[in-house]
Formats: C-alpha cells, sequence, structure tokens
C-alpha cells in the first residue's frame, strides 16, 4: 500500500511589516536584518510528507521490536538506526530507546505513526551523531514519549531529554506527540531546533523546547508545562547563535521559569501566545520604593506605597509591602521620623542588571538549575518573553500573567502591531536601551511599571496602562529603579534618556508618576490621558531634562505637590492647574471663548492638579479649564500657562500655580454642583 501524505506547508515567506518597517532584529555584528520564513527553514523542514512504500518500517512490541532494514539494529530493548533515510516507527516499547548513529552527512527522517516510547533512565530519542534528524508525526496519529525519575549518561554527554539531540532537528508533522520528562527536559538539541507543524503536548520538569545554537518555529499547536523556561535557546559561546524565532503557532504555556527565553534576539512574526510564568503576576516580587517620601525625579521614584503612613511592623524604616499592581491610598503620609533626601539605610538597591538574563550558562546544550537563576539572590527569571540583545514583536496575540517583565530585552524592545493583555508583577515592557511601540493594541491591567526603557518612543498604537508605580519611565541603565540611580544627582538630566510619543492613544492610571523621564519629554502627537494618585509626591509629568509639545491632547491630573507643565520650546499651549481636590470619576475638560471643547477626559483617580494641552491652545487666547464642578478661566500670555514641581520648569513649593503664573491672568468661578 502507498502512503503519500505530501503537504508542503503554504507559510508565507515575508514577515508582517505593516506599520513598522523599520522594525529590525539585532545580530551580532550590530547590524540588522529582520528574520523571514525562507531564511531559517528549508523545504524539507516545512515538508511532511513521506512514501511509505520505500520507507523502513520498525515495529515496537514491548520490549523488543523488529524491522527488516539492515540499517536497524535491535539489541533488547535498543534500536539503533545506523543510515540515512526515513523509518516508520509503530506500536509500543515499555522501557527502551531509539538511537540515530549515521554518518554525520546523513539526513533520517523519523515518522511516528502511533507510537509510543518509555525510556526510565535515558533519552526514550537518543541523536547520536547525524547532519539532521525529522521527526514527524503522521497524519491523526496520536504519539507519546517518557522518561522515568533519572538519566543514565552515554557517550560521556549529560542526557537530561526525553528527546536528546547533538545534531539539528526538526519536528513537524500531522498529528500529535505528548511528551512526558519527570526529571528532565522534553526535547534538547545542542544544535538548530526547528519545529514547523503538529501538536505537542509537553511536560517537563526542566525546559520545554531548548535547541542551544537556535529555536525557530514557523507553525504548530503546542501546551507545554514546564519546572523551567518553556522555549530556550542559549548559547553565549557564540553570539552569532542562541536565537528564537517565531512565525506563527498557538502556545498554551505555564512555565516556572520563563516563557521564551533567548540569550541574543528573539523575533514574532505572529502567534497566538497564553503565557502563565512563576505562577502569575500575584507572585511577583515586593516593590518598596528606594527614593525617600518627597522626593521626585525621573525613575521610579517618589510613592508612598504604604496605607497609614506608619513604619512597617519589624520596626525598618522602610513601608510595609503591598500588593503589586494596587495604586497607592489617596493622602498617604510618609513617615513622621523619615529624613528627606536621604534613603532609608536599609532600603533595597536597584540591580546593575538582571543578572538572570546575562549569567553564563553550561557549555552543554543542557542547563542546570542555576542558567535562569540570579545566582546572587537565587531568584529564578520569570519573564514572559526574553532576550539579551533584541526582542521584536511584529504581530500576534498575548495573554501573559507573569511574575517578572511580561516583555523584556537587554537590548532594544521593538513592537509593531498585536494584541496584548498583560498582567506582570514587575514591567510590562523593559528594555535597557531603546523601546518603541508604533502599533497594536495592548492593555496592561497590572504591573509594576507599563513601559521602561532607556528611551520611550510611542509612534502608533492603543496603550491603556494600569501601573502601581509609573506609568512610563525613562531612565538610564538596566532595570533603573533607584532614585537618581548610580549616584547620580536626582535632580540630573541623563544623557541620551527620553520619552518621545508621535502619535497613538495612552491612557494610564499610575500609583508613580505618569510621564518620567530621567531626561527629557517630547510630545508632537497622539491622544494622552494620564492620572496619578493626589496627595502623593508623583505627577502626571515627571522630569529632569527638557520637556516641550508641539502637537497632540494631552490631559493629566493628579497631585498638585510637584506637578510639572511643559517648558519653553513648546509650540502647542499647555496649561498647568491647582484645582480643588476633585473625586475619581470627576470630567476634566478645556472650552476656548466660544464655548467649543476642545478636549476633554473623565479622570479615574482623585486629583488637585490638572495639565492640560490641545490644538486650539493659542498665545493670548481666553480658555475655560473645567474640573468637575469647578471652572478656571485663563487667558494664555504666551504659550504656558502654570509651572511647578521642584525641577525644570518650576520654582519649588507647594501647588501648582506657580512660575510664570504672574505673568498671565486668571478668573476662577464656582459653579453649583
Amino acid at each position: 500500500m502507498r502512503k503519500y501524505c505530501l503537504l508542503p506547508l503554504l507559510l508565507a515567506a515575508a514577515v508582517l511589516v505593516s506599520g513598522c518597517q523599520a522594525a529590525e532584529a539585532a545580530d551580532t555584528s550590530g547590524q540588522t536584518a529582520l528574520a523571514t520564513l525562507s531564511d531559517l527553514f528549508t523545504d524539507r523542514d516545512l515538508e511532511v510528507g513521506y512514501d511509505e512504500t520505500t520507507a523502513a518500517a520498525i515495529t515496537l512490541s514491548g520490549s523488543t521490536a523488529s524491522s527488516d532494514s539492515d540499517a536497524v539494529t535491535i539489541t533488547g530493548n535498543t534500536i539503533t538506526i545506523t543510515d540515512e533515510g526515513t523509518y516508520i516507527l509503530s506500536g509500543t516499547l515499555d522501557n527502551g530507546m531509539v538511537i540515530v548513529d549515521a554518518e554525520d552527512t546523513d539526513k533520517v527522517q523519523l515518522v511516528l505513526d502511533d507510537a509510543s516510547i518509555h525510556c526510565g533512565d535515558c533519552a526514550a530519542l537518543y541523536v547520536r551523531q547525524a547532519d539532521k534528524v525529522f521527526v514527524t508525526t503522521a497524519a491523526d496519529s496520536q504519539n507519546t514519549l517518557s522518561g522515568g525519575d533519572s538519566f543514565t549518561q552515554l557517550d560521556d554527554n549529560n542526557i537530561d531529554g526525553v528527546i536528546f539531540a547533538k545534531s539539528d532537528l526538526t519536528l513537524n508533522g500531522l498529528g500529535t506527540l505528548t511528551i512526558d520528562s519527570p526529571a528532565g527536559h522534553g526535547v534538547v538539541t545542542k544544535d538548530d531546533l526547528a519545529v514547523t507543524s503538529g501538536t505537542y503536548v509537553v511536560t517537563a520538569t526542566g525546559q520545554g523546547l531548548s535547541g542551544k545554537d537556535s529555536v525557530r518555529i514557523a507553525d504548530g499547536t503546542f501546551t507545554l508545562t514546564t519546572g523551567k523556561d518553556a522555549i530556550q535557546s542559549d548559547n553565549t559561546e557564540d553570539t552569532d547563535k542562541g536565537f528564537v524565532y517565531v512565525a506563527g503557532g498557538t502556545f498554551t504555556i505555564t512555565a516556572e521559569g520563563d516563557g521564551l527565553s533567548a540569550s541574543s534576539w528573539m523575533q514574532v512574526d505572529d502567534a497566538a501566545c497564553t503565557i502563565t510564568t512563576g505562577g502569575g503576576s500575584a507572585n511577583g516580587e515586593t516593590h518598596v520604593s528606594d527614593t525617600p517620601p518627597g522626593g521626585m525625579g525621573g525613575g521610579k521614584g517618589g510613592r508612598m506605597p504604604f496605607e497609614d503612613g506608619s513604619t512597617t511592623t519589624d520596626g525598618t524604616a522602610q513601608p510595609p509591602a503591598r500588593p503589586t499592581g494596587e495604586l497607592p491610598p489617596e493622602g498617604a503620609e510618609p513617615p513622621a521620623d523619615m529624613p528627606q533626601g536621604t534613603p532609608p539605610s536599609d532600603a533595597p538597591s536597584a540591580p546593575a542588571t538582571d543578572t538572570a538574563d546575562t549569567a553564563a550558562t553550561a557549555t552543554d546544550s543542557t542547563q542546570t538549575a542555576t542558567d535562569t537563576t540570579d545566582t546572587a539572590t537565587d531568584t529564578v527569571s520569570t519573564k514572559g518573553l526574553k532576550a539579551g540583545t533584541a526582542l521584536t514583536i511584529l504581530n500576534g496575540s498575548f495573554t501573559m500573567d507573569c511574575a517578572d517583565d511580561a516583555f523584556h530585552s537587554n537590548g532594544d524592545l521593538t513592537i509593531c502591531g498585536g494584541t496584548a493583555s498583560i498582567q506582570t508583577g514587575d514591567d510590562a515592557f523593559h528594555a535597557d536601551n531603546a523601546l518603541d511601540i508604533s502599533n497594536g493594541e495592548i492593555d496592561i491591567s497590572t504591573c509594576y511599571e507599563g513601559l521602561e526603557g532607556l528611551t520611550v518612543t510611542v509612534s502608533g498604537g492603543d496603550i491603556q496602562v494600569v501601573a502601581s508605580d509609573d506609568g512610563v519611565n525613562a531612565a538610564g541603565g538596566a532595570d533603573q529603579s533607584g532614585f537618581g540611580g548610580n549616584g547620580q544627582d536626582q535632580f540630573a538630566a541623563q544623557d541620551g534618556v527620553c520619552i518621545t510619543i508621535t502619535g497613538g492613544s495612552l491612557t494610564i492610571a499610575a500609583g508613580g508618576d505618569g510621564l518620567d523621564s530621567n531626561g527629557d519629554l517630547t510630545v508632537s502627537g497622539g491622544t494622552i490621558y494620564v492620572s496619578t494618585k493626589d496627595g502623593s509626591a508623583d505627577s502626571a509629568l515627571d522630569y529632569n531634562g527638557d520637556a516641550s509639545i508641539t502637537g497632540g491632547t494631552l490631559i493629566g491630573v493628579g497631585s498638585s505637590g510637584m506637578a510639572q507643565n511643559f517648558g519653553e520650546d513648546s509650540t502647542q499651549g499647555s496649561i498647568l492647574l491647582t484645582v480643588d481636590a476633585q473625586n475619581a470619576g470627576s470630567t476634566v475638560s478645556v472650552s476656548d471663548r466660544a464655548g467649543n471643547v476642545l478636549a476633554s477626559w473623565e479622570a479615574p483617580q482623585s486629583f488637585s492638579s490638572v495639565v492640560i494641552s490641545c490644538p486650539g491652545l493659542e498665545a493670548d487666547g481666553t480658555y475655560t479649564i473645567t474640573a468637575g464642578a469647578s471652572s478656571t478661566e485663563v487667558t494664555l500670555d504666551g504659550l504656558l500657562y502654570g509651572s511647578g514641581g521642584m525641577g525644570p520648569g518650576g520654582t519649588g513649593g507647594m501647588g501648582g500655580m506657580r512660575g510664570n503664573r504672574s505673568d498671565m491672568a486668571q478668573t476662577q468661578t464656582e459653579n453649583a454642583a
């Protein structure tokens, strides 16, 4: 009988670059190039067909097997394949293994057709030598590979995966492969791992899918439950390798480590991902502000995340922990005995880098428990998607519930499209270098900080952020969290640090500052709504360098104590006011003299300060700012009305009606409620 299942996958070679023409994944030489399907997969990787009439059959029968091929040697429960070709495996092997030991130029295809192989003390499938091995699941077949409670080492190799290969390995097919590894990893190769089709259910105490040189996924359905990283490529010896590329597929991942991890770059063209790491956002690290209460400046400083102004129950000066994602209470005050301007001596300092992301790993393709661990603190890295040099998302859907960052890059992070629903115990998006969002629908319902990078650029997309600290934070250094950071003057602008918003929609409800830059802040387009906690030392805008607005609409509300307005380089009018205390749900609007509403927003948190800028605010114009039941009429003398805060653009002191207010006219009327 001839069984021929030739079904080339109709996968486009061109990546989805709409809205992201400039997005490029970094290679090791510093040059940049987007990966494509045709670059990373061969025709045979994508091919799931085989000819049954020319293939060799291997029948598994309990404790032994049989085959009429001269290239198959069977010794007890061990099956060894020694030559190039296609081999069809069917039946059950109770406690044995299949070994591929061919020439290093040979390509071997193993077709699993309702095959079940269990090996209690080693790999169920061990590729000792070949050029490349293809593991193909036959159409509609159900296949199982499983391991036991231990691994016996062979050939001086650290074999600890149910599938363990020393050659390139491709998984494809039209059936299902279930892998159970109670003592190690699911699939491990010392070279490149490609998956182009098929359904995979992997349960492992270690990693799920691991390719030392790369992991390349064109398509497939994956359910991965792992004690370490679900998908990992980690080659710190060769900077051209260690990447993860995903062109498509459906992923349901529950990992105690990272979801997808690459020691170099990672690119996702399109995928449907549901990822839970480290038990989810509820298990995130407790964050305690290392900024002295009352302080300000860029970075993660200035918030008071405690309920009643008391010290912790153990008598230290640190505020007690509060659940990640919970906004600080209204009216929170610093402890009376805490000095202003000096961090408490026992406050934790921010790490210079995420050591879990950069720690050197074992030279073998398998990794030990410390590979995804911060060796200094023994904390496991529990990020959603993590890349060592660059992370690029072109499209896809992402439902993330992560104990640590949802999207993390030790270099650049580029988001060009797709949808994301994010809950995280730390940052939703973190880049040590540049974070660039040009498109996509992003809903961040729980995080410590929403968008963080050395530079943060938003040019498009629809972004919603609820953060327990800053909504957007631009700060120098990896995972910059400190007050001033690296011993710098807390009010000094850091070179190269900036937030730039040119388009899109950004809505922020923050427990810390809304837009917080240790350097500059520039707005030239887009629609931006920012809400911060009233009664705190945080504000809608917090910058250490220069701030300008030349287009777009911004409404920011929060506390008046440290409120800042835009600066003199602005070419669009901007108004900063202190208003009567307003409850959450109050509407803020600005109208021109004719009564036309230029901008309006219902603020989700209580506030006593408003900063507002939009097209139509012009020099010498008169406008009415309404906050709840309170209205203020303002006549602009120039383009700026009101400045505040203790940094650039402000004169210090309480309230938001300072600075250039003396040059302007104001008439305030109280409207009936």
